[in-house]
């Protein structure tokens, strides 16, 4: 395990190690005392990038519930490295289809946020139910 470095981004972290319904009684408990702290931790959570730790039946559930284009749009500020690994899990069909929002033409910064928002709201939702299972330490099969 990492040494402890401290802040919200390891809290975060720590709370995503918890299962689901533990995760939110602690983070209820610490709206109560901070909701300003608790607020900083759900928006840690989760990122965009974390969808590089799901496995290709993940990532194809999540992608089920979105529009392709839209989450093309979402990968644009991602690192390059990162959306490889994604779409390297995809079939030649859905990458066609995200590539088109990658590579669209260009969209103010405001507009990729609000489709990472999306996107980020589905993934969450799918955490929360346990559909989907963010494995940073990539050990699941």
């Amino acid at each position: 395990m990492a040494d402890f470095k401290g802040g919200v981004k390891e809290a975060a972290k720590m709370l995503m190690a918890l299962e689901g319904e533990a995760r939110k009684r602690l983070l209820e408990e610490i709206r109560q005392r901070d909701p300003k702290m608790a607020e900083q931790l759900q928006s840690n959570l989760i990122s965009i990038e974390d969808i590089q730790f799901l496995t290709p039946g993940m990532l194809v559930a999540l992608l089920r519930e979105l529009d392709m284009e839209k989450f093309g749009l979402a990968l644009r500020t991602v690192d390059q490295d990162i959306v490889d690994k994604i779409l390297n899990q995809l079939s030649t069909n859905m990458r066609l289809e995200i590539n088109e929002g990658r590579k669209g033409k260009p969209v103010p910064v405001s507009k990729v946020q609000e489709a990472q928002d999306i996107v980020l709201e589905v993934l969450k939702r799918k955490v929360d139910q346990g559909h989907i299972v963010i494995d940073k330490d990539e050990q699941l099969v």
